[in-house]
């Protein structure tokens, strides 16, 4: 009689996880934007990243493709920030966004994009996309983390081209601290 009682509890427990994963993987692949927004409120950035762009490749949207970028940024992950802020910047609306996104939140989002990606560009080893980067703001706040990073891990070599650049765009704060 016990033996039965526990097989029993034991099909249902099956059966309530299944029927768990089944709705989780449906509300995934029908809304991800709705559990990209469920985690985002949770904290969960590294999950919010796949369903983020599950909806972008969905709808090929350029706010998606933000979404994706602001996602990675938060979670950390370098990989994931150069890999959508790569797409981003080659997205032909991405000063639309950027406009937007400004608009929005009265940052300058796309100092805030290319800074973001120059330093995980950077701490990836590539310097020289990390400074190319940086430039595409056309401001001095998208190199603010791309200096810092430099200044505190950076080769001489790498801080005598930074600051050449800094000099020659007249943003002389940031060169100074190289």
């Amino acid at each position: 009689m016990n033996k039965l009682i526990v097989r029993q509890a034991c099909i249902t427990f099956a059966g309530l996880c299944l029927c768990t994963l089944l709705v989780f993987s449906m509300w995934i692949l029908c809304s991800p934007q709705t559990m990209a927004s469920a985690c985002e409120r949770t904290g969960n950035y590294s999950f919010a990243v796949t369903c983020a762009d599950l909806r972008y490749k969905y709808t090929k949207n350029s706010d998606d493709l933000s979404r994706c970028l602001d996602d990675s940024i938060l979670c950390g992950k370098d990989k994931l920030v150069v890999k959508y802020g790569e797409k981003l910047i080659a997205d032909k609306n991405f000063g639309a966004v950027c406009e937007k996104k400004t608009a929005k939140t009265n940052v300058d989002y796309k100092s805030f994009a290319c800074g973001n990606i120059a330093y995980s560009q950077y701490r990836r080893g590539d310097f020289s996309s990390a400074v190319k980067s940086a430039g595409i703001s056309g401001t001095e706040a998208g190199f603010i983390k791309l200096t810092v990073a430099v200044s505190e891990k950076g080769t001489a070599k790498e801080k005598s081209y930074l600051k050449d650049v800094l000099t020659e765009l007249n943003y002389e704060k940031l060169a100074n601290i190289l």
